[in-house]
């Protein structure tokens, strides 16, 4: 497991999008990369779920 400070962009099931963070990554016996998420403002606490980059997108963590 790697501890990180990403910030992303979630997709709900709805269409909308929100903020969150994603403070570790994991890979499986299988493979499989997993992610620790969390939703802001007050959202879903952390969980682990599977790492979908259609659904959670990345966003630059420093400025250029």
């Amino acid at each position: 497991m790697r501890w990180v400070y990403q910030p992303v962009e979630v997709q709900y099931p709805d269409d909308t999008w929100v903020l969150g963070r994603i403070s570790g990554w994991w890979t499986d016996a299988a493979g499989e990369v997993w992610c620790r998420l969390r939703t802001l403002p007050g959202g879903d606490g952390p969980r682990w779920c599977h790492y979908d980059p259609e659904s959670v997108r990345l966003l630059p963590s420093a400025g250029i």
